[in-house]
């Protein structure tokens, strides 16, 4: 018995998920035993790590739903069968880190813009193949993006609706990727859905970013690096919170809303 009804995507390509938020994802939805089977693509770059799916691939009947592909979301050769076998792509997979952005902005712009795109053909090819017969329904695609394609706020919250005044070459390529999705909906009727999650913390957090590497930092007795003047304000998510969330979109969310 689970406690979960049927899922509505009984197969799902989860791009990124053996990074920090991608893989909490992974682990949670295959942990309702509803039957979903999850392929994991991921590059494993800095960001991506294969034990972050430890307690997946231990688990028998988990593992049994489960397969990891080491690949890139920019190479349509991967990309393509890994689709054409799925119900639903989550994309998690992208370079997130707005320091290295500043130093390679060329790594962003292949994973945050032409790899969304690699993927967008991948699911019109497939949309293609629905409107032909030879599956039933086209994948849903759930881009996972993030706040800072507002750029600063100063006061008060976003909206979805607020003008997009991305700061980096990470925001802008996350940025691009989203009017990718976007205009797929436009264009071509696709069913995609858009998340912007605020900074997210828990464990497996890569120790580079801002809560472990303070707490780390504090435990050898270095100094804490702080931008400015220090009195920058973040929101923060946990990452069960964000990941759940994710899931809650794409199970609910109406296609071509943010």
């Amino acid at each position: 018995m689970t406690g979960h009804p049927s899922p509505r995507f009984p197969r799902l390509l989860v791009t990124g998920g053996a990074g920090f938020i991608g893989s909490c994802f992974v682990r949670d939805r295959l942990a309702r035993r509803d039957g979903t089977q999850i392929v994991v693509l991921d590059k494993l770059t800095y960001a991506g790590n294969r034990a972050n799916l430890a307690a997946v691939e231990t688990d028998p009947e988990q593992s049994a739903r489960f397969r990891f592909v080491r690949g890139d979301i920019a190479d349509p050769a991967v990309v393509a069968p890994l689709v054409a076998q799925a119900d639903a792509v989550v994309n998690f997979a992208a370079e997130s880190h707005v320091d290295r952005s500043i130093l390679d902005p060329d790594a962003f712009l292949r994973t945050d813009v032409l790899g969304v795109h690699v993927l967008l053909e991948a699911c019109r090819a497939e949309a293609d193949r629905a409107a032909g017969g030879d599956r039933a329904a086209a994948p849903r695609f759930l881009q996972v993006s993030t706040d800072e394609v507002y750029g600063s706020v100063e006061s008060g919250q976003s909206r979805e609706q607020d003008r997009l005044d991305p700061r980096s070459p990470y925001s802008a390529a996350k940025a691009s990727g989203e009017l990718l999705v976007h205009s797929c909906f436009a264009t071509y009727g696709l069913d995609v859905v858009t998340t912007r999650g605020a900074n997210t913390y828990g464990p497996y957090h890569h120790p580079e970013k801002l809560i472990p590497l303070f707490i780390t930092n504090a435990i050898d007795d270095q100094q804490l690096p702080l931008y400015g003047d220090g009195l920058q304000r973040r929101d923060w998510l946990f990452v069960r919170d964000h990941a759940g969330a994710i899931g809650h979109v794409l199970d609910h969310g109406l296609a071509g809303e943010t």
